[in-house]
This record gives structure tokens, sequence and C-alpha cells, in this order.
């Protein structure tokens, strides 16, 4: 028996089944393949063993219009199958999925600028429905779009009183066996990302964990962690809001070696037909950031300041996706105050790259959002909306300025200048502009207010401030000169 739609919307997913045999050893190697075709163009699906006898193929169509498939492989019957299916136009909030736009920024396939306010929510996926929901409810209402999540989920994050659940089916003695998979983990781990897309949010999926030397962690093969990649991402690419990452590689390099990087990366580019973004996380230090398969920079670290750096030197987006956590503890990336969260995030989106969000409070039960989601308790995500309104009320295709060492400026050059001072307690700012009219207002990025100053300025002059932390600048451009501007005079001084 096979089953499958026969219409599919424009960046959705198309999902083939068929019956077969029921055999564990159809998790290795599960004798299906695929070819969607249209026109000229075609692409390759692997197929994967769902459980209990049932085999399946996904994809996700990027154009309108009939496609046609074939279906190949010694678990299907002799000659195959063959079938069409019609893809029709995107739903309302369907762009697709998100690649690189130019050099350091990010966009939709439909060209929407996309601009990521990540924040970390490792296992958020393994708790009960009841936080599951909880968890997307505060997501609804809260300034993030892209939340990072372990496919692997690692040993003791299950909340408490609740059976940890792995990709893994239990083996003999009770452990997890890394040569066979569990279809219900990932049928709760894809019904997370689906919820997320619904609320539009990107769902990056760290494939491989650091920490495998814990107590309780799962322990693979290297041939087992290549079929593992094989299968995640033959399940998962055909959801448009994933993104992957290889794997975390804690505080250093990892236990991997450069053939497992070439080894996992054809894996996932042979499963992966959307070629959904891609990249490894680890300190600045841990990884040689200018491979060309790395489509942008995932990092750890504190100074956000080296998203400036970065841009620079490998021309690629560059994600701060771990600066560290509001809370409180004795380890310092768990224990930031909610301004300087606040800050970091300012800093490096103002440094032209973007850094996330994470917050490691605890609350009576135990828990914290950064690991096990629920409820946001920290002050930093309302500053953090309040921040996306500004970039949302900007026009698109801001640059971060190198003229102004001093201060971080985002800029749209003679139109439009988004200046942060953070830490500094400037007392004034000089501007040299080219021809026109500027309005400027003052932002406390921490009281989240923004105050109109009674002048319109133009060419050189000098803002006064208050010498206080945490401020910005905002210059907007609201009438044309009477000549042109001349070369060099567009800068931002101290």
């Amino acid at each position: 028996m096979i089953q499958y739609q026969d219409t599919v919307e424009r960046f959705g997913k198309f999902e083939l089944r068929l019956e077969g045999r029921k055999d564990d050893s159809l998790y290795a190697d599960p004798g299906l393949r695929a070819e969607f075709s249209k026109g000229e163009r075609h692409f390759e699906a692997e197929g994967f063993y769902d459980g209990d006898g049932w085999l399946a193929v996904r994809f996700m169509p990027d154009e309108e219009g009939d496609w046609s498939f074939r279906i190949e492989g010694g678990s299907v019957q002799a000659g195959g199958y063959t079938g069409h299916f019609r893809c029709m136009p995107a739903g309302a909030g369907n762009h697709g999925p998100v690649g690189v736009s130019g050099e350091t920024r990010f966009a939709y396939a439909d060209g929407t600028p996309f601009t990521p306010f990540g924040t970390q929510l490792a296992a958020w996926h393994v708790q009960n429905g009841s936080s599951r929901s909880l968890t997307l409810r505060t997501l609804a209402s809260a300034p993030f779009n892209k939340a990072r999540m372990y496919a692997i989920p690692q040993a003791g994050q299950a909340a408490a009183g609740e059976t940890a659940i792995s990709p893994f089916a239990a083996g003999p003695d009770g452990l997890p066996d890394g040569g066979r998979f569990n279809p219900a983990y990932f049928a709760r781990l894809e019904e997370c990302v689906e919820s997320l897309s619904r609320i539009g949010v990107e769902a990056e999926l760290i494939l491989l964990p650091a920490d495998s030397e814990r107590e309780g962690a799962v322990r693979l093969t290297p041939e087992q962690e290549e079929r593992y990649i094989r299968y995640a991402v033959s399940r998962l690419a055909a959801y448009r809001n994933v993104w992957w990452t290889l794997a975390d590689l804690g505080d250093g390099g990892g236990r991997w070696q450069d053939a497992d990087w070439l080894a996992y990366f054809r894996a996932l580019r042979e499963c992966d037909f959307g070629h959904h973004l891609t990249s490894i996380h680890g300190t600045p230090s841990s990884f040689d950031w200018g491979i060309p398969w790395l489509t942008h920079i995932s990092l750890r670290q504190e100074d956000v300041m080296l998203a400036s750096d970065f841009t620079l030197q490998y021309e690629k987006p560059v994600v701060i996706d771990d600066c560290g956590r509001e809370g409180a503890g004795s380890n310092p990336m768990d224990a930031l105050t909610p301004e300087d969260m606040v800050y970091r995030v300012w800093e490096g989106l103002s440094r032209g790259g973007f850094a996330a969000h994470g917050e490691s409070l605890r609350r009576a039960d135990g828990t914290s959002w950064s690991i096990h989601g629920g409820e946001l308790i920290g002050e930093s995500a309302e500053r953090i909306t309040f921040l996306r309104g500004l970039l949302e009320d900007a026009p698109s295709g801001l640059t971060y300025s190198r003229f102004s060492h001093d201060a971080s400026t985002l800029n749209r050059k003679g139109e439009f200048y988004l200046q942060y001072y953070g830490p500094h307690r400037f007392t004034s700012r000089a501007f040299a502009m080219p021809e026109g009219d500027f309005a400027v207002e003052l932002i406390d990025t921490w009281n989240m207010t923004v105050e109109r100053l009674d002048e319109t300025y133009r060419e050189r002059f000098v803002i006064k401030l208050p010498g206080e932390l945490y401020r910005a600048l905002r210059v907007r451009k609201i009438g044309e000169g009477t000549a042109p501007a001349e070369a060099g005079k567009d800068q931002v001084t101290a």
C-alpha cells in the first residue's frame, strides 16, 4: 500500500508512505530512494524506516506547478513507483526557508529579510505536553524567531519526574542502541519543529552534542553517527524552518577529526535536497570557519564585539548563539545580569552580527528556560522585544559602519543611523553628514524609551548626551538637501 497527497503548498512537506515489512535492519538501509522532477530540475531524497513496517520519503517543493516522482530501491516492487503531485502557492506566513543574503545577512527564500533574534531552548521538546504548550505560548509573545535545540538531548535534561526520551531505541541492557532509532522520539521532535514554524520560529537543530562523556550520555561509533545524521536529515529536511548545526564542539574542538566532518557533511548534503543553512557551533579558535560548506558561523563567545572582525575576515553571517545567559550562579556564562544580556544582544547586532538570548534563572521546580522552556522569568526578553521593534521600523539593508570604531553603528548610508553606546557614558557625539535634514532621537535601551530631539539637524552637528549607560541614538533623514553629498563626508565621529 502506498499513500501520498496529490497537492502540497510551496515550501510545504510532501510525504509518501509505503507499507513494507517489519524489520529493524531497515533503519540502517531502508532500501528506498526517490527522484523528484519538474522540467529540467531534479532532486533526490532518501527514504527512512518509520517503524512498524512503514517506510516514508519526504520532499519540500520550491516551485509551483506539476511535479513528478519515481520511487525505487530494494524495499519497493520491481520497476518502482511513479506518480505526480501539484505544488500550490505558499500560504500566509510561508516565506520559505532562510538562506544567506549578500555576504553577511539572512533572508527567506521569497526575499523577505530575516534578522535572527535567537534564544536557547536545548531540551524543551522532551518535556511533558503542558510544558511544551507553555513554551509555545511564551514564544508566541516573545521577540525570538529562532530556537536552538539539541536533536540528541543531553543526559539529565528531562524535567524532574519525566521519563527520558531518546532518538535511539533501548537495547537489551536498557541503554540506547545507536544502531536502532526511536520513531516516537522523532515524531515528537517533528511535531515541535512544525509547531515552531506555525508561530514563525526557526528551529536550529544541533545534531551531535558536545558532552558525550557525561554519565548517561549516548555514545556512538563514527559509523553510527553518520547513519544517524542521514536518518535525521532524511526525516527533517522537508521542514522549511530547519537550520542544521552538525555539532556543538563545547569549549574546545571536540573529539572529531577533519575526516569525520568531511564524511558527515557529505552525508548531510546528500540527504538535504533543500540545502538548509548549515554550521558548527564552537569557540572562535575551535574550527576553520572559512571552509565553504559552512553557510554561517555559530560561536560560543562572551565578547560579542568579535562579530565585526569575523564578518570582515570570513565574509559570512556571524551568529553568536551562546554569549551567556541571564541568571545567577557559579558559572560566569550562566550568571549574566539582565543589563549585560541586553547589552550583548544589542552590541552583537550593532557590530554587524547577531547575538542570541539565554536564560538560566531557576524556577521553584529547578527548571530553567534555556534547558526546559516554559515561561520566561528574567528581565532581558522585553528589552529585546523593544530592540526588535526598532529594527523592524528601520529601512532594510542596514550594514555595520567601520567609520565609527568607538561606538557600534548600523547605517543605510545617507539615510539612517543607529548608534549604540552600551557601557560607555558619552556626554556628546559629533556627526558629519551629507546634505539634507535629519531628525535625531535619544534611545534608552533599558527603560525602552525614545525621545525625539526638538531640532532639525544638518551637515555637521554635536548631540549632547546624558552620560548614562545603555543609550543609543537614531538619526534619520527627513528632508532632501540642495546639493549632492561629498565623497567621504558621510561619517559618524566622536
